[in-house]
């Protein structure tokens, strides 16, 4: 849901409001996107990736954050702020303050149905653009659509099963997601 309509915010009045009422609000370039809760099914389908994440990082350089976590993407043309429901990040990870500044080397967003535009389009968008390695699409059906960077470029391909690129042997079924 975009706060006001045809109204473009400062970074500073997003950060004022995020203070404020504890939402997790997104920032795109001006536009302020306020998330509501989740579904008892959607934090299931979150915990289950999670899980399956850090089982397989276990001792490895890299760790697994969830929905409470911002990402900031800020140049001289963005400022982008954004909340993935599970992420990747490893040693190499840089960050300002509780927020990461650079990419993830996975994302996995859990698409509402009454939201999941934001999730198909627009954060696909943000992500391809700012060198993720790989962008997950995960219904709240268990169906999931993979996006691999190649060439700077996402190419998707839809699956019964995620096989990560990035981690050699990660993989997550559809059965996995759902229990």
């Amino acid at each position: 849901m975009h706060l006001e309509q045809d109204k473009m915010f400062t970074i500073e009045e997003y950060e004022k409001l995020q203070y404020k009422y504890k939402y997790n609000i997104e920032f795109i370039n001006g536009d302020i996107i306020l998330h509501s809760k989740t579904s008892v099914k959607h934090n299931e389908i979150v915990n289950n990736i999670q899980f399956k994440l850090m089982s397989y990082l276990v001792n490895s350089k890299c760790k697994v954050y969830t929905e409470q976590i911002e990402l900031k993407f800020h140049n001289d043309k963005d400022t982008i702020n954004v909340f993935p429901d599970v992420f990747i990040m490893c040693e190499d990870a840089e960050k300002i303050g509780e927020s990461f500044i650079s990419p993830p080397k996975v994302i996995f967003e859990v698409v509402s149905p009454n939201y999941s535009g934001h999730d198909y389009i627009t954060k696909l968008q943000i992500y391809q653009r700012y060198g993720v390695l790989e962008y997950v699409i995960v219904e709240q059906t268990g169906e999931m659509i993979q996006y691999n960077l190649v060439d700077g470029v996402f190419k998707p391909s839809t699956s019964e099963y995620y096989i990560s690129k990035v981690f050699d042997g990660l993989t997550i079924t559809n059965e996995e997601i759902l229990k």
